[in-house]
This record gives structure tokens, sequence and C-alpha cells, in this order.
């Protein structure tokens, strides 16, 4: 244990000390009650006491709002402690097994396997990780970025608090994405970067959102259709630019063009450092330094072991730019927020009491949606009353509900 801490203090603490040095007394978090300075979180995060696991001992839990997730971090970088970072809607996963070496960062996560597990990460995969973006966008020359979707979720974990924490670059949390929200927070500052999703993209194109202050606007999640990325440069002047990666293996290509792609399977090219192979059925493989650590449950055929991740993707290699093809993976992709199809069914089940229930996703007329939740239970067609469905559906979040119902075998 002792030399898991040094190795910690050494490569996390040590840069947030150089930071600390540099901005103590200027802005690092805005959220809804006010703003925290970079010494603000620190005096905040060295008074946090870490929770106990009985796997993985003293650690800290980040979950919640923007603000707790930023200061456990912070606690587990200056304490030399792991942090788990968890969805503020779901429960804690206790990991069922450890890797051999120490543990920085762990992620809860679904992805594109449909299995909700822990992904384990070393300090020095989460700096290979977070330096790569901050290089690739240029995140040096922004003022500021806005967080308008969950920190939890790698995508804005390593473009925005991460980036606090690690490069000194201030983030702006807001609790919802809405349009509102959104233009007070444009509103305080002069260059912001702003990653969303694309279902938020277009709700904010829809809005009428002014994003005249947006100097570097990124999207990731799901495939970035032509037709919304020329909408934004028509109305707002924007180039809206593409980022993919999984939460294994981190950022692994980027759109860093001004001109607008004349593909929509277009989805960058290999950031530096990171290398792109084809795996079996076309799966693309990663090979890179933010390869993390592994699962703490692996499913037949997987590879997740540094340096190397197979991922669930099928993308086309064309030099070192890649053209998305399809996801092989169980996992269910709305609106860029990746589900579990057993975790749905098994709601579903407990709530009917009907053991027959599978739930698949299936693409949607949407394409910002990506997919709809379809939902085939053992029962006649006659029963599938909206009463029951919602009675089935009362302990599902929104984005879990079906939108489909079907009867999944023939019964008399």
């Amino acid at each position: 244990m002792r030399s898991f801490a040094i190795i910690l203090r050494h490569m996390l603490a040590d840069r947030w000390s150089q930071i600390l040095a540099e901005k103590a007394d200027q802005p690092a978090l805005w959220h809804p009650e006010g703003v925290l300075t970079f010494q603000d979180l620190h005096d905040q995060a060295k008074q946090w006491s870490p929770q106990l696991c009985e796997r993985l001992g003293p650690y800290f839990l980040a979950q919640g709002d923007g603000f707790s997730i930023i200061r456990a971090l912070l606690a587990g970088m200056i304490q030399g402690l792991p942090v788990q970072v968890v969805e503020k809607d779901r429960q804690r996963r206790v990991p069922t097994a450890l890797p051999a070496q120490p543990v920085a960062l762990i992620k809860q996560t679904v992805g594109s396997s449909g299995v909700r597990r822990c992904q384990f990460f070393s300090a020095t995969q989460v700096l290979a990780d977070v330096d790569r973006l901050h290089l690739a966008l240029g995140l040096h020359e922004q003022s500021v970025a806005l967080a308008p979707l969950s920190v939890a979720h790698s995508f804005g974990l390593t473009t925005t608090v991460l980036q606090t924490l690690l490069h000194g670059l201030p983030t702006h949390w807001l609790p919802t994405p809405f349009p509102s929200g959104i233009a007070e927070a444009l509103a305080m500052h002069k260059r912001v970067f702003l990653p969303g999703v694309p279902a938020m993209w277009r709700a904010w194109l829809l809005a009428g959102l002014n994003l005249g202050r947006v100097s570097l606007a990124v999207c990731a999640g799901s495939p970035l259709t032509l037709d919304l990325e020329s909408r934004l440069r028509e109305t707002c002047r924007l180039k809206l630019h593409n980022l993919y990666g999984t939460s294994e293996c981190g950022a692994i290509s980027y759109d860093a063009e001004d001109a607008p792609r004349s593909s929509a399977a277009d989805i960058g090219c290999l950031l530096p450092g990171v290398q792109a192979q084809m795996g079996p059925e076309g799966r693309l493989s990663v090979t890179s330094d933010a390869v993390g650590l592994g699962y703490d449950a692996t499913l037949p055929g997987e590879l997740f072991h540094p340096p190397e991740h197979l991922t669930w993707d099928r993308v086309r290699l064309d030099g070192q730019r890649l053209y998305w093809e399809s996801c092989l993976g169980s996992g269910i992709n709305v609106a860029s927020r990746k589900l579990s199809p057993a975790e749905i069914a098994a709601k579903i089940s407990a709530a009917t009491g009907i053991a027959a229930v599978t739930v698949l996703g299936v693409p949607s007329r949407d394409p910002e949606r990506v997919q709809d939740i379809v939902c085939r239970i053992g029962l006649p067609a006659t029963e599938l009353t909206q009463s029951f469905k919602a009675a089935a559906c009362a302990a599902l979040a929104p984005w879990e509900v079906p939108r489909r119902w079907e009867v999944l075998c023939a019964l008399p």
C-alpha cells in the first residue's frame, strides 16, 4: 500500500501541486451555488475522508454533482487513494476482482458490451488520456470548459474536470444541458470549450442558442450526421469536431479539420500515440498508453489489457483516418447514453413477476437518438395495456423505458 500511494502522489499530486502554485486564487469550478478557486478545491479535498471497501480498502467515491465528483477525484490524488466514479442514478458496484497493479481510477460503466462492470486505470493511463486530449484539442487555448454532460461519464470526465485537476483548465459545471442554463454560462466567459453529444447539439440548435462565444465545439457519444454538422455551420458558423473513443482506452480519433466532412462515417484521424488495426469480425483493436488495466469480470473473447483493447466497434481504416460502420456489442445507445439490456429486463421482471423478458436495442428513426428500446415479454398482446406498461416501468429511469413492446413468443 505504501508503494501504491507513493506512485499516485508522484504522478498526480505533483501535477496538482504545480497547478495550485500557479493558479491558487483563480476560479477553478463554477456551479449553481457559486465559484470555487483552485485553493478552495484543495482545502475542501484535504478535509474529505475516504470510505472503506472490502476489496479496495480506503477509497473515495465520486458520485453526485460536478462539485462532489471533482472534490472526490482531487482527494484521491492528494491522499494517494483510488477513486471510483459512479453515475448519480446508479448504485456502486463492489469490484469482484482487482488487478495486480496500483489503481488510481475506477470507472463503472456499461459501454458497448451491454454489461455493467468496473474498469481499472493506473495513474499513468489517466494522465496519458487527459494529456493526449489536451494537446490534440488545443485546450490550452480555451478559457473555460462547459460541462453540461455527466462528468461521471468518460467523455465528460476527461474533457472537463480532469482537465481542471491535471491542466488547470477551469470547468463550468451545469446540472442540466437545458439551453437557458447554457446561455447564462456562455454570457460569463469569452472563449468557451463546449463538449456535447449529438442529441444535445440538436436541442441547442433548435432552441436558437447563441453559440458565438464557443471557440471549440466537440461532439462524441454517437454518430454525428452530416445534416446536424452542416446546420450548425450554417446557423452558428461553428465547426462541430467529431471525437471518437471508448471508456476502456480513452480518445482514439479526432476530426481536427475546419472543413466539413464529406462522409457521416468519418470519425477523424488517429490521435498521436494511438495505433489501430483490424481484429476479429472487423472489430477495431486499439493500442495505446491509455488502455486500462482491465475489467473486474471479463466476457469470453474480450481483450482489455495494457496496451491493447479490442473494441466492440466495426471501423474501417483508411491510413490514419477511421470510418465508423457499426457496433457489435449488446449495449443499447439511447441518445449517447449506454444502457444494459439485462438490467432493464431484470427491473421489468421484478415489477411484473414475469420471468420471460428480453430487452434489445433497434435503430431509431431519429438519428440523434440512435436506438430505441424494445421489450419482448411472455404475455398475450391483449394484456399489454397502458396500465400494465406503466406498472412494468415504474422502477425504470425515463431513458430506460421501452418504446416498443412485443410478444416474446406465440402464446395461446
